[in-house]
């Protein structure tokens, strides 16, 4: 079995090389797909002996190249400068590039295995030369609700017992049968999917039944994950849409209606929803106790400590970083020293210094206003595009104080595309032009609004 696995995934690797000139979109999409389930990949291929290679590898590793000269034969149609995000995603390259330059050269055994934190400059470059106009941004977000359903489905198997990677994670949750696939894929991208619900229904694009049915499956994923923080993040793209976005009641209702769903399904197959808040699955289902994000002695509390004393030793890295493959200390595992940080503001400050974490927050904020601004649009799907990121940056912004988001090597390469959407907003204006059903003089009025 791993063996198959492992010879499609070079079959597929094969497949994609002379695509990367006659169909560099097919490329991208490869990359996306199997970078999201990269651990499973890779657990398969690690079974299979790496198919004789000397370093355990995943597909990704290669089509992350792949996409880079992908990116070369995308036609170009952009008619616009990218403004603030796209000079963001400049300085990120160059900072990215010489954080993995700096790592090879002072930790390279290490770098080597945190390298896949770079895998999302590829997507954010393509991106940024690819969604220039609105059918293909539409059907990017059609390929992202598959792509996450197609998630679900094996998360389901997963959490069920009926499936598991050779990724699974050692340690087990305390409810249904199987581990919570928080190793083995990703449930931040359930964020992905509950914002194009919001997005679809703010817009008026498409059926509402879908939108309501990716918006179920989204709150589910995360319920199953049974991860605090994810919680919290999605309680913040909750508020934010009643607050923020039109269609308020409509919202809410909806809110309402998936979140009776969820619970009352829970409730007939004898699944705790807050069990997570009231009780640690690691130490036995019967102790209850306070959970605290950065109790003393914990990983999360730590790092903060760390960060600080690992600059005060090396003062001279505190503006560029001390590269990919930076390890610090960590008070619990089978190892001592980890290169990984649960904060994504922690892992930019000591891998790309203070530069990079200061583009990272101007790209937030960045992406958030405009992003706001295109929610506000009178075309329906400038508004859904523009309801959908802001939902999406404002709870990664949230979510990124106790989870990596663009710091995600398996994540990042779907989540920086909404940025590379907003960074091309006026060209995807322009190309609403073709559309007979929308005048002229309502684009005119969205450019000078926005």
């Amino acid at each position: 079995m791993a063996t198959f696995i492992a010879v499609l995934c070079v079959i597929a690797i094969v497949i994609c090389v002379p695509l990367v000139v006659l169909k560099p979109k097919w490329v991208f999409y490869a990359f996306l797909t199997f970078v999201t389930f990269s651990t499973i990949f890779t657990g398969y291929i690690y079974e299979a002996g790496n198919l004789g290679m000397p370093r355990t590898w995943s597909p990704a590793d290669i089509l992350a190249w792949l996409t880079l000269a992908a990116a070369l034969f995308v036609p170009r149609e952009r008619q616009y400068g990218s403004g603030v995000i796209g000079k963001c995603f400049i300085v990120i390259t160059l900072m990215t590039a010489f954080s993995l330059v700096q790592g090879l050269l002072m930790y390279t055994h290490t770098a080597f295995t945190y390298s896949r934190a770079a895998h999302f400059v590829a997507a954010m470059i393509f991106g940024l030369r690819y969604f220039t106009n609105y059918s293909r941004v539409n059907g990017f977000l059609k390929f992202s609700v598959v792509l996450l359903l197609v998630m679900f489905f094996w998360h389901v198997l997963i959490r069920f017992g009926l499936f598991t990677p050779p990724s699974a994670e050692i340690e087990f949750a305390t409810q249904l049968l199987g581990e919570r696939g928080t190793y083995s894929l990703v449930p931040l991208l359930y964020l992905v999917l509950i914002s194009i619900a919001i997005g679809r229904l703010v817009g008026g694009v498409g059926w509402s039944l879908t939108s309501v049915a990716a918006l179920l499956v989204g709150i589910s994923g995360i319920v199953l994950s049974e991860t605090r923080s994810m919680y919290g993040a999605m309680g913040v793209l909750a508020i934010a849409s009643v607050v923020f976005v039109r269609g308020r009641a409509k919202t809410l209702i909806v809110y309402c209606l998936a979140g009776l769903i969820v619970v009352g399904v829970a409730t007939a197959i004898g699944f705790d929803v807050l069990a997570r808040f009231r009780s640690d699955p690691a130490r036995g289902v019967g102790r209850v106790e306070r959970p605290r994000l950065f109790q003393e002695g914990t990983w999360r509390a730590i790092e903060f400590k760390t960060l600080i004393s690992s600059y005060k030793k090396e003062p001279y890295f505190i503006l560029t970083g001390r590269g990919i493959g930076a390890m610090h200390p960590v008070p619990t595992g089978q190892v001592s020293e980890r290169g990984f940080y649960h904060s994504e503001y922690l892992s930019w400050s000591d891998r790309c210094g203070l530069i990079g974490l200061v583009t990272v927050l101007v790209l937030l904020l960045a992406s958030l206003v405009r992003s706001f601004a295109l929610s506000k649009s009178d075309i329906p799907h400038m508004r859904y595009y523009g309801a959908t990121c802001f939902l999406l940056m404002i709870a990664l912004a949230a979510d990124g104080v106790f989870h990596p988001i663009f710091s995600n090597p398996r994540g990042a390469s779907l989540l920086i595309c909404f940025a590379a959407i907003l960074a091309n907003w006026q060209d995807i204006y322009l190309s609403f032009y073709q559309e007979p059903q929308i005048l002229p003089e309502a684009v005119e009025q969205d450019l000078a609004y926005a």
